[in-house]
């Protein structure tokens, strides 16, 4: 099985790639091959639609910049909360992918927070991303809040700490079963991208 995660900081070493990186380690113990992009280290250019011709340098470009995204079985998307909001550069890679991207393979939202904050993003990417990608994104989600105290050692230094680390490995163990139980849905031949390829 491969997943892909998806760091949605602006940032270089950003505390939210910290925490893709953990989940990393968590899925490669399980056998799972990890696809990771790091929106901060490795940026991508502001979407325009010259994405929607064929042969044009943006579409070359996101062709290899995406290599191994439309392989993978399930996708965990990591945001900071921006002015109360998912990132600009999460929301961007949502621009570029096509319905055949990722559609019909859940997804997972892991929002990050320095404070208490962290809801919005979630509750933004769940409104707004799933229409023309038709990721399905599974019920649960995780907040890593006051995340600079967290996730920092080997074995947990905290309460909170333990409780998160918990937290991440159930949430996990239920999106690699959600990934095996999607399979038969898109070999099953109702999915038809191609006659609707938008949401409505």
């Amino acid at each position: 099985m491969k997943i892909s995660i998806i760091a949605g900081s602006h940032r270089k070493n950003s505390q939210s790639l910290k925490v893709a990186n953990f989940l990393s380690k968590i899925l490669e113990s399980k056998g799972i091959e990890i696809n990771l992009f790091d929106l901060g280290n490795q940026p991508l250019p502001l979407w325009d639609p010259s994405m929607w011709e064929k042969d044009s340098d943006l579409k070359k470009f996101w062709l290899e910049y995406s290599k191994g995204l439309a392989e993978s079985e399930a996708y965990i998307f990591v945001s900071p909360e921006y002015a109360g909001m998912a990132s600009p550069a999460l929301k961007n890679f949502f621009l570029y992918l096509s319905g055949g991207d990722i559609s019909h393979k859940p997804g997972l939202i892991i929002t990050v927070s320095s404070g208490m904050g962290g809801s919005y993003p979630n509750a933004e990417l769940r409104m707004s991303s799933y229409k023309n990608t038709r990721i399905v994104y599974i019920p649960d989600h995780v907040i890593v809040r006051h995340v600079e105290n967290i996730l920092n050692e080997e074995s947990p230094v905290s309460k909170d700490d333990e409780y998160i680390r918990g937290r991440l490995h159930y949430v996990l163990n239920v999106l690699i079963e959600y990934a095996k139980a999607f399979v038969s849905i898109r070999k099953s031949g109702v999915i038809d991208i191609k006659s609707y390829p938008f949401g409505l």
